[in-house]
């Protein structure tokens, strides 16, 4: 081959490859912005999994000591929680596995599971607490 026909060729070349660094270059803010926000995400559900681990260990303690007074109500608090923890680790998963192409619809269903697990959470604490308050009036009646 000749030289001139290599020179030829040395523009077209150059034009490609900055082609392909212009394109590069010009997605890092869009990907820097949806890993921050991949972050925050998981934090959150993180926290969230830690917060219904804790009140999995408290209801658990709770049951041992309460023992046949417990009842069926409390176990299936104890299985509805265990629930709502087996989605927030879905949830966890879904948003570690997360690409800048994907984002977008994890962070939706992430999000959805996150308010709902939260509200869900809030009751749920409000239940235990009736249900706590029950079983000592059942404890007092038959002490009494």
């Amino acid at each position: 081959m000749r030289l001139s026909n290599l020179s030829s060729l040395f523009p077209i070349v150059a034009i490609l490859i900055s082609s392909l660094l212009l394109i590069q270059c010009g997605n890092g803010e869009e990907d820097t912005q949806w890993e921050e926000e991949r972050d925050e995400r998981l934090s959150q559900l993180e926290e969230l999994r830690d917060d219904i681990d804790d009140e999995l260990d408290e209801l658990q303690t709770r049951m041992d000591r309460a023992g046949d007074e417990a009842g069926d109500d409390w176990e299936a608090a104890y299985e509805e929680l265990t629930g709502q923890r087996d989605d927030v680790d879905r949830a966890i998963s879904d948003v570690e596995s997360a690409t800048s192409d994907t984002w977008d619809s994890i962070s939706e269903s992430s999000s959805s599971v996150y308010d709902d697990v939260t509200s869900s959470l809030s009751d749920w604490r409000d239940s235990m607490r009736d249900m706590m308050d029950d079983l000592g009036d059942d404890i007092d009646d038959a002490t009494n």
